[in-house]
């Protein structure tokens, strides 16, 4: 009787398949990094308004001890539109296997390692 070992196993045998995925290398992008997600209300349109306030001037009046009201600024504000653009992909997928072992002792294998 033959003792079977791993080195006289065929190839197919002696791989296995991870169903763990490895992630993906991807660049150092920065476009993602100071990005501001928002979600937009149902049937709201296509456009969302952003406002932003401009910076007050300095004060240079001291106001001192008397409470004398300094004078007034006036609030100027800057309005940023953005247009939602829509992307999209998609991927076939079929009902082919992965891997597939064409040796009919895998299976005894795998009984009597378990």
């Amino acid at each position: 009787m033959t003792i079977t070992t791993t080195l006289s196993l065929p190839a197919p045998v002696q791989q296995w398949f991870d169903d763990v995925l490895l992630s993906r290398p991807q660049p150092l992008l920065i476009h993602n990094k100071m990005a501001m997600k928002k979600r937009l209300p149902y049937r709201s349109g296509t456009t969302v308004r952003y406002r932003r306030y401009n910076n007050l001037a300095r004060a240079t009046v001291p106001l001192g001890p008397s409470g004398v009201t300094p004078p007034p600024q006036a609030l100027s504000a800057l309005d940023i539109d953005a247009q939602i653009s829509w992307y999209g992909s998609y991927v076939i997928v079929t009902d082919q296997v992965t891997i597939q072992n064409q040796d009919p002792r895998r299976q005894w294998l795998h009984q009597c390692v378990a």
